[in-house]
Protein backbone atom coordinates (compact mmCIF):
# COMPACT_ATOMS: atom_id res chain seq x y z
CA UNK A 1 0.00 0.00 0.00
CA UNK A 2 1.34 3.42 -1.09
CA UNK A 3 1.96 5.68 1.40
CA UNK A 4 0.96 9.36 0.50
CA UNK A 5 3.97 11.56 1.71
CA UNK A 6 2.99 15.26 1.81
CA UNK A 7 5.70 17.59 -0.70
CA UNK A 8 6.65 21.11 0.93
CA UNK A 9 4.24 23.35 0.03
CA UNK A 10 4.95 27.05 0.86
CA UNK A 11 3.49 27.95 4.06
CA UNK A 12 -0.17 29.72 3.52
CA UNK A 13 -0.17 33.42 3.74
CA UNK A 14 0.93 36.69 1.88
CA UNK A 15 3.84 35.88 -0.53
CA UNK A 16 6.65 38.40 0.01
CA UNK A 17 9.29 38.56 -3.04
CA UNK A 18 12.33 39.67 -0.62
CA UNK A 19 11.37 36.63 1.87
CA UNK A 20 11.12 33.90 -0.95
CA UNK A 21 14.62 35.19 -2.43
CA UNK A 22 16.17 34.88 1.33
CA UNK A 23 14.36 31.21 1.77
CA UNK A 24 16.15 30.47 -1.65
CA UNK A 25 19.40 32.16 -0.66
CA UNK A 26 19.64 30.09 2.45
CA UNK A 27 18.97 26.35 0.85
CA UNK A 28 21.63 27.37 -1.96
CA UNK A 29 23.96 27.17 0.69
CA UNK A 30 23.04 23.26 1.51
CA UNK A 31 25.05 20.38 -0.64
CA UNK A 32 21.95 19.00 -2.13
CA UNK A 33 20.84 22.13 -3.35
CA UNK A 34 22.15 23.01 -7.15
CA UNK A 35 20.79 25.77 -8.82
CA UNK A 36 21.73 29.26 -10.65
CA UNK A 37 19.57 32.71 -10.84
CA UNK A 38 19.27 35.42 -12.42
CA UNK A 39 17.52 38.38 -10.89
CA UNK A 40 16.84 41.48 -12.45
CA UNK A 41 14.91 44.94 -11.40
CA UNK A 42 13.18 47.48 -13.22
CA UNK A 43 10.89 49.54 -10.98
CA UNK A 44 10.41 46.80 -9.03
CA UNK A 45 11.70 43.24 -8.44
CA UNK A 46 11.26 40.16 -10.79
CA UNK A 47 12.94 37.23 -10.42
CA UNK A 48 13.26 33.94 -11.97
CA UNK A 49 14.65 31.17 -11.51
CA UNK A 50 15.95 27.67 -13.25
CA UNK A 51 17.70 24.45 -11.13
CA UNK A 52 15.97 21.37 -10.15
CA UNK A 53 16.00 19.93 -6.96
CA UNK A 54 14.22 16.94 -5.43
CA UNK A 55 11.45 17.06 -2.91
CA UNK A 56 11.16 14.54 -0.55
CA UNK A 57 8.40 12.66 -3.24
CA UNK A 58 10.42 13.11 -5.92
CA UNK A 59 7.69 15.25 -7.57
CA UNK A 60 7.84 18.77 -6.87
CA UNK A 61 10.45 21.08 -8.25
CA UNK A 62 12.47 23.76 -6.46
CA UNK A 63 14.16 26.43 -7.60
CA UNK A 64 17.51 27.58 -6.09
CA UNK A 65 19.18 30.90 -5.57
CA UNK A 66 23.10 31.53 -5.55
CA UNK A 67 24.31 32.12 -2.50
CA UNK A 68 24.85 35.90 -2.86
CA UNK A 69 23.16 38.48 -5.44
CA UNK A 70 24.52 41.77 -5.73
CA UNK A 71 27.13 43.34 -2.82
CA UNK A 72 24.54 43.10 0.20
CA UNK A 73 23.12 39.50 0.16
CA UNK A 74 20.03 39.51 1.91
CA UNK A 75 18.77 42.47 0.75
CA UNK A 76 17.24 43.19 -3.10
CA UNK A 77 16.93 46.40 -4.21
CA UNK A 78 16.92 47.55 -7.90
CA UNK A 79 20.79 48.36 -7.90
CA UNK A 80 21.34 44.85 -6.06
CA UNK A 81 19.79 42.82 -8.95
CA UNK A 82 21.96 44.90 -11.56
CA UNK A 83 24.99 44.14 -9.64
CA UNK A 84 24.77 40.88 -9.43
CA UNK A 85 24.30 40.87 -13.38
CA UNK A 86 27.46 42.61 -13.23
CA UNK A 87 29.25 40.10 -11.18
CA UNK A 88 28.08 37.73 -12.66
CA UNK A 89 29.58 38.98 -16.33
CA UNK A 90 32.67 41.42 -15.58
CA UNK A 91 32.35 42.45 -19.52
CA UNK A 92 29.31 44.29 -18.55
CA UNK A 93 30.65 46.34 -16.28
CA UNK A 94 30.96 50.12 -16.94
CA UNK A 95 34.21 51.40 -18.34
CA UNK A 96 36.20 53.26 -15.42
CA UNK A 97 35.94 57.44 -16.83
CA UNK A 98 38.84 59.51 -16.69
CA UNK A 99 38.33 62.80 -14.84
CA UNK A 100 38.62 65.70 -17.43
CA UNK A 101 41.02 68.56 -16.78
CA UNK A 102 39.90 71.58 -18.36
CA UNK A 103 42.72 74.83 -17.78
CA UNK A 104 41.45 77.66 -16.88
CA UNK A 105 41.05 80.11 -19.30
CA UNK A 106 42.51 82.92 -17.52
CA UNK A 107 45.53 81.19 -15.90
CA UNK A 108 46.16 80.05 -19.51
CA UNK A 109 46.11 83.75 -20.91
CA UNK A 110 48.39 85.00 -17.75
CA UNK A 111 51.08 82.29 -18.70
CA UNK A 112 51.27 83.20 -22.67
CA UNK A 113 51.18 86.80 -21.78
CA UNK A 114 54.05 86.18 -19.00
CA UNK A 115 55.89 83.92 -21.90
CA UNK A 116 56.07 86.94 -23.73
CA UNK A 117 57.15 89.46 -21.75
CA UNK A 118 59.90 86.93 -20.40
CA UNK A 119 60.46 86.77 -24.87
CA UNK A 120 60.75 90.81 -25.08
CA UNK A 121 62.66 91.54 -22.13
CA UNK A 122 65.66 88.48 -23.69
CA UNK A 123 65.33 90.12 -26.98
CA UNK A 124 65.31 93.40 -25.46
CA UNK A 125 68.33 92.87 -23.52
CA UNK A 126 70.48 90.93 -26.25
CA UNK A 127 69.69 94.17 -28.28
CA UNK A 128 71.72 96.03 -25.21
CA UNK A 129 74.66 94.28 -25.28
CA UNK A 130 74.62 93.86 -29.44
CA UNK A 131 74.63 97.60 -29.41
CA UNK A 132 77.36 98.05 -26.51
CA UNK A 133 79.57 95.76 -28.23
CA UNK A 134 78.82 97.79 -31.58
CA UNK A 135 79.70 101.28 -29.74
CA UNK A 136 82.78 99.42 -28.42
CA UNK A 137 84.24 98.43 -31.60
CA UNK A 138 83.66 101.83 -33.10
CA UNK A 139 85.42 103.59 -29.89
CA UNK A 140 88.31 100.97 -30.76
CA UNK A 141 88.04 102.04 -34.60
CA UNK A 142 88.14 105.75 -33.87
CA UNK A 143 90.96 105.02 -31.56
CA UNK A 144 93.48 103.07 -34.23
CA UNK A 145 92.60 105.98 -36.53
CA UNK A 146 93.80 108.69 -34.12
CA UNK A 147 96.51 106.88 -33.49
CA UNK A 148 97.50 106.02 -37.13
CA UNK A 149 96.24 109.63 -38.31
CA UNK A 150 97.13 112.59 -35.38
CA UNK A 151 94.87 115.86 -35.70
CA UNK A 152 97.22 118.77 -35.74
CA UNK A 153 96.97 121.39 -32.91
CA UNK A 154 95.17 124.40 -34.33
CA UNK A 155 98.21 126.85 -35.73
CA UNK A 156 99.40 129.29 -33.39
CA UNK A 157 97.65 133.07 -34.10
CA UNK A 158 99.56 135.53 -36.26
CA UNK A 159 99.11 137.83 -33.34
CA UNK A 160 101.04 135.73 -30.98
CA UNK A 161 103.92 133.56 -32.83
CA UNK A 162 104.10 135.96 -35.88
CA UNK A 163 103.34 138.62 -33.59
CA UNK A 164 106.10 137.78 -31.49
CA UNK A 165 108.70 137.01 -34.44
CA UNK A 166 107.95 140.40 -35.75
CA UNK A 167 108.88 142.58 -32.71
CA UNK A 168 112.55 140.63 -32.81
CA UNK A 169 112.76 141.90 -36.61
CA UNK A 170 116.91 143.10 -37.19
CA UNK A 171 118.73 141.13 -34.55
CA UNK A 172 122.10 139.69 -35.91
CA UNK A 173 122.89 136.14 -36.42
CA UNK A 174 125.09 134.26 -33.43
CA UNK A 175 125.57 130.81 -33.98
CA UNK A 176 124.23 128.79 -31.04
CA UNK A 177 122.97 132.00 -29.64
CA UNK A 178 119.45 131.86 -27.87
CA UNK A 179 118.68 135.31 -26.45
CA UNK A 180 117.50 139.23 -28.16
CA UNK A 181 121.50 139.75 -28.24
CA UNK A 182 122.05 137.43 -30.99
CA UNK A 183 119.76 133.78 -32.59
CA UNK A 184 120.70 131.44 -34.72
CA UNK A 185 117.97 129.38 -36.66
CA UNK A 186 116.41 127.38 -33.90
CA UNK A 187 117.75 129.41 -30.80
CA UNK A 188 115.11 132.14 -32.50
CA UNK A 189 112.21 129.74 -33.02
CA UNK A 190 112.61 128.28 -29.41
CA UNK A 191 112.80 131.78 -28.19
CA UNK A 192 109.77 133.09 -29.63
CA UNK A 193 107.69 129.93 -28.64
CA UNK A 194 109.04 130.29 -25.34
CA UNK A 195 107.88 134.07 -25.14
CA UNK A 196 104.16 132.42 -26.42
CA UNK A 197 104.05 130.20 -23.40
CA UNK A 198 105.08 127.03 -25.37
CA UNK A 199 108.17 124.88 -24.44
CA UNK A 200 110.06 123.38 -27.74
CA UNK A 201 113.54 121.34 -27.69
CA UNK A 202 116.71 123.77 -28.82
CA UNK A 203 117.91 122.24 -32.05
CA UNK A 204 116.53 122.32 -35.39
CA UNK A 205 116.61 118.56 -35.76
CA UNK A 206 114.91 117.90 -32.00
CA UNK A 207 111.83 120.10 -32.79
CA UNK A 208 111.41 118.35 -36.28
CA UNK A 209 110.82 114.92 -34.44
CA UNK A 210 108.70 116.65 -31.85
CA UNK A 211 106.84 118.41 -34.05
CA UNK A 212 102.94 117.13 -35.53
CA UNK A 213 103.40 117.11 -39.54
CA UNK A 214 101.23 118.48 -41.51
CA UNK A 215 101.10 119.61 -45.29
CA UNK A 216 98.95 122.59 -44.79
CA UNK A 217 100.81 125.22 -42.91
CA UNK A 218 99.16 128.07 -40.96
CA UNK A 219 100.76 131.09 -39.77
CA UNK A 220 102.95 130.60 -37.01
CA UNK A 221 103.60 126.94 -37.65
CA UNK A 222 107.31 125.68 -38.46
CA UNK A 223 109.37 125.52 -41.81
CA UNK A 224 112.03 122.76 -41.76
CA UNK A 225 114.67 122.07 -44.48
CA UNK A 226 116.25 118.88 -44.64
CA UNK A 227 115.63 115.49 -42.82
CA UNK A 228 117.10 115.39 -40.01
CA UNK A 229 116.62 118.78 -39.95
CA UNK A 230 119.55 121.38 -40.52
CA UNK A 231 117.70 124.81 -40.83
CA UNK A 232 114.24 125.89 -39.56
CA UNK A 233 111.85 129.21 -39.66
CA UNK A 234 108.36 130.49 -38.75
CA UNK A 235 105.71 130.06 -41.44
CA UNK A 236 104.11 133.38 -42.63
CA UNK A 237 102.52 132.85 -45.70
CA UNK A 238 103.04 130.95 -48.71
CA UNK A 239 106.93 131.47 -49.99
CA UNK A 240 107.26 133.61 -47.20
CA UNK A 241 108.96 133.14 -43.16
CA UNK A 242 110.15 134.82 -40.47
CA UNK A 243 114.33 133.33 -39.55
CA UNK A 244 117.52 133.92 -38.83
CA UNK A 245 119.19 132.60 -41.93
CA UNK A 246 123.06 132.53 -41.85
CA UNK A 247 125.60 134.43 -40.20
CA UNK A 248 126.48 138.24 -41.79
CA UNK A 249 122.25 138.53 -41.39
CA UNK A 250 119.76 140.01 -39.26
CA UNK A 251 116.57 138.04 -38.07
CA UNK A 252 113.22 139.38 -40.80
CA UNK A 253 110.70 138.21 -43.16
CA UNK A 254 112.63 135.99 -45.91
CA UNK A 255 111.69 134.30 -48.94
CA UNK A 256 111.53 130.42 -48.64
CA UNK A 257 114.49 130.04 -50.97
CA UNK A 258 113.97 126.16 -51.70
CA UNK A 259 111.58 123.29 -51.22
CA UNK A 260 110.96 122.53 -47.46
CA UNK A 261 110.97 119.33 -46.01
CA UNK A 262 108.34 119.80 -44.22
CA UNK A 263 106.16 121.49 -41.97
CA UNK A 264 105.60 120.93 -38.31
CA UNK A 265 102.81 122.60 -35.47
CA UNK A 266 103.16 122.30 -31.75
Amino acid sequence: MAQNVPGRHRAPGRFSAISELKTIAKESAQPAVKGAAIVAASGGLVASFAGTANAADGSSSVVAAPAAVGPAAGTLTAGNALSAIGYANPALKQAKSQPVVIEDIAVKARRAQQKAAEEAAAQAAAKAAADRQAAAQRASRSTQRAALNPVPAPAPSASGIVGIAQSLFGIPYVYGGTTPSGFDCSGFTSYVYRQAGISIPRTASAQQAAATPVSSPSPGDLVFFGSPAYHVGIYVSPGRMIDAQRPGTVTGNHSIWTMPSGYGRF
